[in-house]
């Protein structure tokens, strides 16, 4: 081994090290310093992982001066502008769990990683046989490393365990020391990069190229066979309870990767065979169409719900995913020299991917503002009730533009603006999300429960049910008998019937015995018992096959039987199995 390959090793298993040591630092002693200062933290953060992720893998195509330069600007603009979107919440773990915080962050920081090597390399920022081969060269260099890692840590943990059979222990002892592991694999990753790019003509994703290439007949028929069957089974019935936007851009997508791939760094590396060419021709077509359906369903959702950060995220996408697809579907019917238009395609729409995820992180696209605006907007045209609009997630869930949007629609005035007060005084109280559908439901379910007094025949006649008795009921089971109030048993009966009956000798007076009529298609019966304190327990939730017995219940033919049972008596304590 040449003093050059032994000064590369160690270069990069050192600043994989460091960069372990970094992540334990951050971790164990920097999250609780900078407990009271979470912005500071989100920024130190970001900077150290975009910056070592982006030295790792620059240096081998570049030196470490220029990657070191590079890395360090691109990590200052990506912690930049993701410690200014954060901003937009009152709390970081809130930002940090919307859907495109880190994904746009993602984005920024590894998209221009093949276009600074390729400028450094090849002379020339858009040289597509650059970007492509670098762009898949990070992702094989990187894959393997981490495998380099797994094996490795494997190793120790079969050294560590053989040493303890002997009683040596100075693995697991060195391993205790809490910087330890995390320098011990940033510098096994350090060190499989080095060696990843030492070996770069034989480790490379050529083969990985050639076996995404199989795919590409399977997904073109998936496809085709989607669109044909589209007009006769339908959407609904095709994707069902799925979400047939993210499958249409899913789909969309990964034609686009396997018509890249297929089409490789330039035309003497691309698929030859007539086949192959018109297949990757056909599949470019088809990704406009799945493009197109993904942005109709979308649209029909905000056109219903108007719009949410999660549908303005989709949208992008959908919006991106039709601009590969309609320049494929161009490039394609322009006939001559198509195969260079789509990689002159790729190479631009990276571009715009990373200058849209710039957007997303910048003031220009505040998702929680646009969706704040579209549902207050919506209220005011009518479009959506007081009762309804989702107060929970434009004041708890969309941050400072959200908690600004509550107290515009507290200054609104209308038919309903009582009824809306209510509902933002119940949500200023409320702890949780689930204790504010709870203060909500609790009136629902008190008019729910009351109005059963003019649905559910009574027995014996002249009796009326205690509203007590109602309201021991949950929505749930409100809502399934007054469904079977309206469903007429054979003989012209209501589908439901409460009877008092004297079920116990332990209670003076009559139980309530509540019969309805349940989904299944059973007799569903459940005991309503006075608990001494103004209100009712339940007791059982039996159920009958045969639903018409309902109507025996009407005429009387039944009967009250003993329970063939004893109880045990200890220690001044009944207890009763049952049976």
């Amino acid at each position: 081994m040449s003093d050059k390959v032994a000064e590369g090793r160690i270069t990069m298993a050192t600043i994989g090290a460091l960069a372990g040591l970094c992540q334990w630092y951050l971790i164990d002693i920097l999250t609780d310093l900078l407990s009271d200062n979470l912005t500071l933290l989100l920024f130190i953060t970001a900077n150290y992982g975009v910056f070592f992720v982006s030295l790792l893998a620059l240096i081998g195509p570049l030196r470490i001066g220029p990657a070191a330069l590079w890395s360090t600007w691109q990590a200052l603009a990506v912690a930049g502008l993701l410690t200014w979107a954060s901003l937009r919440f009152e709390q970081l773990d809130d930002f940090l769990q919307t859907p495109y915080a880190l994904a746009a962050s993602a984005i920024i920081a590894l998209i221009p990683l093949p276009f600074i090597i390729t400028r450094r390399v090849e002379g020339r920022w858009l040289d597509y046989s650059g970007l492509f081969n670098h762009s898949w060269n990070i992702v094989v260099r990187y894959a393997a490393s981490w495998v380099f890692v797994g094996v490795v840590w494997g190793v120790i943990m079969l050294s560590d365990a053989l040493f303890q059979l002997i009683g040596i222990d100075a693995i697991e002892q060195l391993l205790d020391l809490d910087p330890v592991p995390f320098m011990l694999t940033g510098a096994i990753l350090g060190l499989g990069l080095a060696v990843v790019n030492e070996l770069s003509d034989y480790v490379s994703p050529f083969l990985v190229l050639r076996l995404l290439r199989l795919l590409l007949p399977v997904v073109l028929v998936v496809s085709v066979v989607f669109l044909i069957a589209l007009p006769i089974r339908g959407l609904s019935q095709l994707f069902g309870a799925f979400s047939a936007a993210g499958t249409l851009m899913a789909m969309a997508m990964g034609a686009a990767t396997l018509v890249t791939t297929a089409l490789d760094r330039d035309e003497t590396h691309a698929v030859r065979s007539p086949a192959m060419r018109a297949m990757t021709q056909l599949t470019a077509l088809v990704i406009p169409a799945l493009g197109a359906l993904a942005v109709a369903a979308i649209w029909m959702r905000v056109a219903q719900y108007g719009w949410t950060p999660t549908r303005l995220l989709a949208a992008t996408s959908a919006a991106l995913v039709m601009g590969y697809g309609l320049s494929y579907a161009l490039a394609v019917a322009l006939r001559r020299n198509w195969g260079a238009r789509i990689r002159a395609a790729n190479t631009w729409m990276a571009l715009v991917l990373v200058a849209v995820a710039v957007l997303w992180l910048s003031p220009v696209m505040n998702p929680e503002r646009i969706a704040t605006n579209s549902q207050i907007a919506r209220y005011e045209a009518g479009k959506v009730s007081a009762e309804d609009i989702d107060l929970w997630s434009i004041g708890r869930e969309w941050g400072r533009a959200g908690e600004a949007g509550l107290d515009r629609l507290a200054a609104l005035e209308g038919s309903d603006a009582d009824q809306l007060k209510q509902r933002l005084t119940a949500l200023a109280e409320a702890d949780n999300k689930y204790a504010f559908h709870d203060a909500e439901a609790q009136p629902k379910n008190e008019k729910a429960a009351l109005a059963l007094h003019e649905l559910i025949p009574v027995l014996p006649e002249g009796l009326s049910l205690p509203d007590e008795a109602l309201l021991t009921l949950n929505r749930w089971d409100v809502n399934n008998i007054v469904e079977s109030c309206a469903k007429p048993t054979p003989a012209g009966n209501p589908g439901c019937l409460a009877i008092f009956l004297d079920l116990t000798d332990t209670h003076e007076g009559d139980e309530i015995v509540l019969a309805y009529i349940g989904r299944p298609g059973e007799l569903l019966v459940r005991a309503l018992y006075p608990n001494g304190a103004g209100g009712f327990d339940t007791h059982g939730h039996n159920s009958i096959k045969n639903p018409d017995a309902l109507d025996l219940l009407f005429e009387g033919q039944f009967e009250l039987a003993p329970v063939p049972a004893r109880m045990l008596r200890l220690d001044g304590t009944d207890l009763f199995f049952g049976r």
